[in-house]
C-alpha cells in the first residue's frame, strides 16, 4: 500500500524509498532520528517534537558522505557502511552543555513563554541541521528543500 506503519527500533529502521517521513509524539532524539531518516531519502517531513529530553541514547543514521571530509562542519561517526551514526549534538552541530541547558528550558512547567522559546530554538536547530545536511547532499542542484517551523497552541498537546 500507500502508507506503512513500523513498531521498531528508529535508528535502524530501514526507510528505503519513502517520500513522506510523520513522526507524531516524536519524544526527544527521536524528532531528530526521523529527520536523518528523511535527509537520507530526500523525503518530506512532518515533525511533532515532544518531550525534549527523552530518548538522549538513540542516534542519527545519516549518509556517510556527509560525515567526511567534503564537509566543512564534519559529523563524527561511530560506525562504518554507508550509513553513519551520529549523536545529536553532532547533528545539530551544538556543545552538549548548552543543548542540555536549552532541553531543560524547553520543559521548563510555569513559565510558558520560555519554554516555548526554548522549543522553537531546538526546533531551529533542527531546521538548521536538516538544510546543512541537505545542501551537502547528492541532491543538492535537483531538489530544493524549505523548512518551516510551525507551533499550535498548548491546549492541543
Amino acid at each position: 500500500g500507500n502508507i506503512r506503519y513500523d513498531a521498531q527500533d528508529a535508528t535502524t529502521l530501514d526507510v528505503s524509498g519513502v517520500d513522506v517521513v510523520v513522526a507524531l509524539h516524536a519524544c526527544g532524539a527521536l524528532s531528530d532520528v526521523a529527520l536523518g531518516h528523511a535527509v537520507r531519502e530526500s523525503a518530506g517531513f512532518v515533525i511533532c517534537p515532544c518531550c525534549f529530553r527523552s530518548n538522549p541514547q538513540l542516534r542519527v543514521a545519516l549518509p556517510a558522505s556527509l560525515t567526511d571530509d567534503e564537509n566543512p562542519e564534519s559529523l563524527k561517526a561511530t560506525s562504518s557502511n554507508d550509513i553513519e551514526l551520529v549523536t545529536v549534538d553532532e547533528w545539530l552541530n551544538v556543545e552538549s552543555a548548552a543543548y542540555e541547558s536549552l532541553k531543560q528550558l524547553a520543559e521548563l512547567q510555569g513559565d510558558i513563554g520560555m519554554s516555548s522559546r526554548a522549543m522553537h530554538s531546538i526546533c531551529g536547530l533542527r531546521a538548521r541541521a536538516v538544510q546543512r545536511c541537505w545542501q551537502n547532499s547528492r541532491w543538492r542542484s535537483e531538489v530544493q528543500i524549505l523548512t518551516k517551523i510551525k507551533s499550535f497552541p498548548i491546549g492541543f498537546s
